[in-house]
């Protein structure tokens, strides 16, 4: 696996040969064990960046690949929240789990989430980011008994993107691949990183197209690209739809390279 270098496009379509042994390595990575729990929090650098939908399917990819229990967190609300993309109806907001009834164990923290699908519970409803310590507090009062707590955080603060990357073993920055965009998205992680030189952040540009603008190549290395899926752009607000192939690819490989810097965090 290319941990740590730049994932492109044209990387999805370099062949059957190569992208089977990719594919096999990313599978490893997202099947291994990772000991105590760990937290991969998706942070959005603008508006519209397709954040809800990445951290949705890295949620189900990982929790179809690994034989222990997924937690996804909703910290971002908005219409195109996860409860939605996830086909929940109701999900338990994030002050009930983390002032409600204690959670003693894994059987307790099923009972207090929602389950997504076999493998994958959701927390955390509403119509407007929640404060971060009901984050905190719900992570703390359920995380333990997940092996990976996956959190949509939405669009932050730098404040508060700051305390999120502290209180997370990896932090997804999401960026489109426009200029103001980009532009964003590249301050962002790098403040991050500034900020926590001990604490991962990954720059995930989303809706990268074979003819990437030039200023892209500049995030690299260390930045990971999901191409543009025509399928997930126009559902915006309603379940995940069926992805592409290579967008599939392209999210396997983000789930194996989060996963890998936050096991190793």
């Amino acid at each position: 696996m290319e941990t740590g270098t730049a994932v492109t496009f044209r990387a999805v379509l370099r062949g059957a040969g190569r992208f089977a042994q990719d594919a096999a390595a990313w599978d490893t990575a997202v099947r291994a064990p990772v000991g105590t729990s760990r937290r991969i929090t998706f942070l959005a650098a603008d508006g519209g960046t397709g954040t809800t939908t990445l951290a949705s399917a890295v949620a189900l990819t990982l929790a179809r690949r690994r034989t222990g229990p997924v937690l996804a967190l909703d910290a971002a609300g908005g219409p195109s929240a996860l409860r939605t993309r996830l086909e929940v109806d109701d999900a338990p907001a994030l002050d009930d789990v983390a002032y409600g009834t204690p959670v003693r164990s894994l059987a307790d923290a099923r009972e207090a989430t929602r389950e997504a699908r076999p493998g994958l519970h959701l927390a955390g409803a509403s119509s407007w980011p929640p404060h971060l310590s009901l984050w905190t507090d719900a992570a703390a009062a359920l995380g333990r008994f997940f092996e990976v707590v996956v959190t949509d955080a939405g669009r932050r603060t730098p404040d508060d993107a700051a305390q999120l990357a502290a209180e997370s073993h990896v932090t997804a920055v999401v960026a489109r691949t426009d200029a103001g965009a980009f532009a964003a998205g590249r301050a962002l992680a790098d403040s991050l990183r500034g900020a926590l030189p001990h604490a991962p952040v990954v720059l995930v540009l989303v809706g990268v197209a074979p003819g990437e603008p030039p200023f892209v190549h500049s995030a690299r290395p260390g930045s990971l690209a999901v191409p543009h899926d025509h399928a997930a752009a126009r559902s915006l607000g309603t379940p995940l739809p069926q992805l592409d192939a290579q967008t599939r690819a392209a999210v396997a490989q983000t789930a194996a390279h989060l996963l890998t810097e936050a096991r190793s965090a």
